[in-house]
């Protein structure tokens, strides 16, 4: 048994019982699950990972660092990202911008 120093135990591996529900009621992403855009979200990061190298990096930083693309404030910057499909999101439910507002 694990004991941390505010005595908090740590649960055993066999002794953890994952919640079938998260704080919303809702059942929790099954990343195993086979549905009908996990054939391109897995082709997504097959073709990321074979061609990512350090060049590439590289190429990207000299055209897109410059930022001379456009200004903006920070909230019209997440209202375009909201236009945005992720196409290595296999959860389209919720819009961008609330993936963003949850993550920030």
């Amino acid at each position: 048994e694990l004991v941390l120093d505010a005595g908090f135990v740590v649960p055993q591996p066999h002794s953890f019982v994952a919640p079938q529900l998260n704080a919303f009621g809702l059942t929790f992403r099954d990343y195993e699950a086979n549905g009908e855009r996990q054939p391109g979200v897995e082709n997504f990061y097959r073709t990321n990972h074979m061609y990512q190298c350090v060049d590439f990096v590289r190429r990207m930083r000299e055209e897109y660092g410059k930022l001379n693309r456009g200004e903006m404030s920070i909230w019209e910057c997440c209202e375009l990202l909201n236009e945005v499909v992720d196409e290595s999101d296999p959860d389209l439910d919720e819009p961008q911008i609330e993936h963003l507002l949850q993550t920030a």
